[in-house]
């Protein structure tokens, strides 16, 4: 009995530690982990966060580049760091990719992590080279399928999203191509541009300003709506390719926290991320970054759309036949 009643007291103060340190939030400066460098998607998000949620939260917010290994250093850094909310990640679409490419996987997405919230996403856009004979993705997808493996595409990077989107869309719709490999996406999108190679899947936001001068032509963007700036582009869903009506990809920036950070803190954050983003001058910024804001989303929403992530390029990694390393 006696023991008992010192476990209950002792978890009775832990309880009112945590308690107390919530309602403190925040008591230091707020560190934000960008794991890739400067100019990435997430390192975009995270520092107009960063500007946006100092003044509300009442103490410095900084942002800390910690690039390399696919953006698992700066992943594992965070999830190894005391679960305070003083130490944020600000990761993006290959936070989920690599669960399917990487064999060893230095943290658990779904045990190490709190989600916090989904913050920003691009659709993938399908560019071909501005001459090649489809018009839209019914003449590509007939012109492809009667020529199996005679057309090539760029593939920006084994696991790359460029990569496993095409993957995934190939396997969809049932065509085969042959990837042609290529260190970045700028060399990539230059070939397309020039006739070198047909055709590539590439982001929306690397992709606008080729598009928009007509470099390169697009015939369908794979979000689940419209791109701002791409109105006259159709979704895979609108295409009126019945294999692809389902066929949704979005690259995303999203915040998540240590796990066992506790919920007060998870929610002050999440609640204060919807504020900021009511802001005219932070989707502003966005959409100079090519960028869209996501809507409000609670870390429950966020944590079933990571599971999602996991399992479609799971089954992209399978399709293209690509093995963890």
């Amino acid at each position: 009995m006696v023991r008992c009643l010192r476990v209950l007291a002792a978890a009775a103060m832990t309880a009112t530690a945590v308690c107390a340190h919530a309602q403190q939030y925040p008591s230091k400066v707020i560190r934000i982990i960008a794991p890739f460098p400067p100019g990435n998607a997430s390192d975009l998000v995270a520092r107009i966060m960063a500007d946006a949620l100092q003044p509300r939260l009442g103490q410095s917010v900084i942002v800390e580049n910690k690039p390399g290994a696919s953006g698992t250093i700066g992943a594992s850094q965070v999830a190894k760091s005391t679960p305070d909310g003083h130490t944020l990640l600000m990761t993006s679409t290959s936070f989920g990719i690599n669960t399917a490419v990487l064999a060893n996987m230095p943290y658990d997405i779904e045990k190490d992590f709190e989600p916090v919230t989904l913050l920003a996403w691009v659709p993938m856009v399908l560019v071909v080279t501005p001459d090649f004979p489809a018009k839209d993705l019914r003449e590509f997808v007939s012109l492809v399928k009667k020529n199996p493996g005679k057309y090539s595409f760029a593939n920006v990077g084994k696991g790359s999203i460029q990569n496993l989107t095409m993957e995934l869309f190939l396997n969809t719709v049932g065509l085969q191509a042959v990837a042609v490999p290529y260190k970045g996406s700028a060399q990539a999108i230059g070939d397309v541009m020039s006739g070198t190679i047909p055709f590539m899947f590439d982001a929306t936001n690397s992709s606008m300003g080729q598009i928009k001068s007509g470099r390169v032509r697009p015939l369908v963007q794979t979000g689940t709506e419209r791109f701002p700036g791409l109105e006259s582009v159709p979704t895979a869903m609108e295409s009126g390719v019945p294999e692809a009506k389902q066929f949704v990809v979005t690259g995303w920036a999203g915040m998540l926290a240590p796990a066992g950070t506790p919920k007060a803190i998870i929610k002050r954050l999440n609640d204060d991320v919807a504020g900021v983003m009511q802001s005219p001058e932070v989707r502003d910024r966005f959409a100079k970054q090519g960028l869209q804001p996501y809507p409000p989303s609670s870390p429950e929403r966020f944590a079933e759309y990571l599971r999602a992530e996991i399992k479609k390029w799971g089954a992209a990694a399978a399709a293209a036949k690509i093995e963890r390393e």
